[in-house]
């Protein structure tokens, strides 16, 4: 047996490995690995998807191209003009036979790109306060509430990183006049609007920077506008190219074709605009962006090479941003609330900037800072926060001030704003180091940052949370209890966590529902009708495919069971699985509405509170059923007394249920079809007898058709 030394690193590999590990880079490389494990491990704490109906739709496209079966949804055409995203997320439920695991793949495919945005903040802000100093903007980039994305399946998390990229070598590109940062600014613009589509509204943005570079500084003019004359070309042929989509062919754009059909007053774009400003200023941490409106106003400021390209960029990309979504919002009835994802895209800018002010403290006046804390007070309008998902940063830091404090929204904001700008006039004026200043500052940004994604973690992890105790352990349950595709069966009412369940397995691949339309949140998807016949035949329309023989019946409150079933599988968090003959009609046995539906967690769009399975409701006094028997048979409802003594008539005859103790009440049914109604003398979920099960009793055997 031979042995040899292994060999030992030369001197050059020593050297090199010192290298990386005191250069720039190391820091970087470092700062990106703890913010993915970070938010890694926060977004798979999340169990469920929450925002609804983009993680849905996102997902049942990626998984529709992985699988073979197109982009359909359930027959229903879904125009995603801006697929890339889903194209990003397609390997993840290719790789993956179970939804599941896909899902999470899918986040941490959306972490990992997510957080790589603080590269192209490090790489410009290096060129403008070096190298260490650039780690501050890079760090807080991926500090605030919109890394939240990161749990979630939607376009955001590509928009997000390649918009910054896109804004970042614009600002670059308007830095060196001649060069070719201008082209890659653009296509990096390209991707991120084919990641999503509402990142087109920065194609006039770019355009209007060019010509902000131009006019900034007159001494420089004609020589700008000749280095930025093919940039202004492309941008202007960009900009006439979505006019002219936007009047002729909006189609292109796929189902946001509706987006330029709306026509809201101008007196509510401008009211909804200015709800997104004052969104923009709270999400960016206060001091960032008010700095960045009071140096707008300073000459030096623009005619400066570090700060005047950024104010150039930041600025129209910022208003095209609050003006489209504030449009948007004002023409959208559904949207009550701000959405502060729509206007986080030039934010990074914002935190470069404030980092270029801090460093060169001759750049920051005493009028910006005025101006600032002026524009501040502005704050006293933010009206309070109508949905906690999509105002996060408002509610995050204003729950806590609330908590704390006792202040109202609009005070409590403005406080935090002036209290940082209080923080910068103070550490200007007595003249502290820039490097420590930059770090004071930040400090005090990122723990406004800190507030406000704790809170907002908290919420959105404490609501699935919530849900997911609701749901079978199994969240593909479905998927491993079927032998082939399952169609939805729903009677009274789509049950809360359908959208979930239809998430995770992959073959809920129809349904149905009465032609009238199920209650409760839309079924995504074709839902095509169907009726159970006299004869009780289940009668289904057309435009759903072939004829189902595995139904789910996750109806919350009615319970189906059918002739000729060949298996089934229940849970109580789910409803019933069942499989029928494939060659034969299916014919209902009994149909059972339960005065009382399977609970689920409540959730308010304004407060974290979430309200229990427990908590009272009132249900319906009576319970139906409709039989249709082979044989007469005796029908049993066994019920759970209250605190007193309450009474039910059934079959012809009132019947007395005693407190605390299980009662049984039977009554017959003939052949054939029939209905009964089980009507109660009480109504609320609370304190009162409760249904166990209904049964059929018939030829000595007992079967049980309902149970809540």
């Amino acid at each position: 047996m031979r042995t040899a030394r292994a060999a030992e690193p030369t001197a050059a590999h020593r050297a090199g490995a010192a290298g990386f590990l005191s250069s720039p880079w190391a820091w970087v490389v470092g700062l990106y690995l703890v913010a993915a494990a970070l938010y890694l491990v926060l977004a798979l704490r999340s169990p469920l998807p929450v925002l609804f109906p983009d993680e849905f739709r996102y997902s049942h496209l990626a998984r529709g191209l992985a699988d073979g079966t197109g982009t359909d949804w359930r027959g229903a055409h879904i125009g995603q003009t801006a697929a890339l995203y889903v194209y990003f997320i397609t390997p993840a439920w290719g790789l993956f036979s179970s939804s599941v695991d896909a899902y999470h793949a899918s986040k941490v495919l959306g972490t990992l790109v997510l957080c790589a945005q603080l590269i192209p903040v490090w790489l410009l802000a290096r060129e403008l306060v070096g190298p260490r100093l650039a780690l501050v903007p890079a760090a807080l980039s991926v500090a605030g509430t919109w890394m939240l994305t990161s749990a979630e399946t939607v376009t955001e998390v590509l928009a997000f990183p390649l918009t910054t990229a896109a804004l970042c070598v614009a600002v670059m590109a308007l830095r060196r006049p001649g060069s070719r940062l201008g082209w890659l600014a653009f296509f990096l613009l390209v991707l991120a609007t084919w990641a999503r589509i509402q990142m087109a509204i920065l194609v006039p943005a770019l355009l209007m920077a060019f010509v902000l570079d131009a006019l900034r500084d007159p001494t420089r003019r004609a020589e700008r506008l000749r280095a930025h004359r093919a940039y202004l070309l492309a941008t202007s042929i960009g900009f006439a190219g979505l006019v002219l989509i936007a009047l002729a062919a909006p189609g292109v754009t796929g189902d946001y074709g509706g987006f330029f059909g709306l026509r809201p007053s101008l007196h509510r774009i401008l009211s909804k605009s200015g709800l997104q400003l004052l969104e923009l200023v709270a999400v960016g941490g206060f001091a960032p962006v008010l700095l960045a409106a009071g140096t707008a106003c300073s000459r030096r400021a623009w005619r400066d090479d570090r700060t005047g390209p950024l104010l150039a960029v930041f600025w129209p990309a910022a208003l095209a941003t609050v003006i489209q979504s504030g449009f948007f919002l004002a023409g959208y009835p559904p949207a009550l609330s701000a959405i502060d994802r729509y206007v986080t895209y030039a934010l990074p800018l914002a935190l470069i900037l404030m980092t270029v002010l801090l460093a060169q403290p001759k750049l920051l006046s005493r009028t910006a800072l005025i101006v600032s804390g002026l524009l501040s007070l502005m704050l006293l309008a933010r009206p309070a926060v109508q949905m906690i998902g999509e105002e996060r940063a408002t509610w995050g830091i204003s729950y806590r001030l609330d908590y704390v404090l006792g202040l109202g929204i609009g005070i409590g904001l403005t406080l935090v704003a002036l209290v940082l700008l209080w923080a910068i006039g103070l550490v200007r004026a007595r003249g502290t180091p820039p490097a420590r200043a930059v770090l004071i500052v930040s400090a005090a940004v990122l723990a406004v940052f800190a507030v406000q994604s704790q809170a907002a973690w908290w919420q959105m992890t404490k609501t699935g949370t919530s849900f997911r105790s609701i749901m079978p352990a199994d969240l593909a349950w479905v998927d491993h209890h079927a032998s082939g595709p399952v169609a939805l069966l729903g009677i009274t009412q789509n049950a809360p966590q359908f959208d979930d369940i239809d998430f995770f397995n992959r073959k809920i691949t129809q349904a149905y529902g009465p032609a009238a339309g199920l209650l409760g949140r839309k079924v995504q998807g074709t839902v095509c009708p169907m009726r159970f016949a006299v004869s009780g035949e289940l009668v289904l329309g057309p435009g759903c495919g072939p004829r189902p023989s595995r139904f789910l019946i996750n109806d919350p409150s009615a319970r189906v069971t059918f002739q000729d079933e060949l298996r089934s599988a229940s849970d109580p968090n789910i409803g019933r699985l069942v499989e029928l003959k494939p060659s034969t009609i299916p014919r209902a046995r009994s149909l059972i509405v339960l005065p009382c539906p399977r609970r689920t967690p409540g959730y308010a769009t304004t407060s974290p509170d979430v309200v229990g399975v427990d908590a009272p409701i009132t249900c319906a006094r009576a319970m139906t059923g409709a039989l249709w028997l082979d044989a007469p048979a005796q029908v049993e409802i066994g019920y759970h007394g209250g605190r007193r003594d309450q009474q039910v008539e059934a079959g012809g005859r009132r019947w007395k249920i005693p407190a605390g103790v299980d009662t049984t009440i039977r009554f017959g049914a003939p052949k054939g079809y029939s209905q009964f109604v089980a009507q109660a003398d009480w109504a609320s979920s609370v304190g009162t007898p409760q249904v166990r099960s209904v049964a059929l009793v018939s030829d000595g055997k007992r079967t049980v058709i309902a149970q809540p």
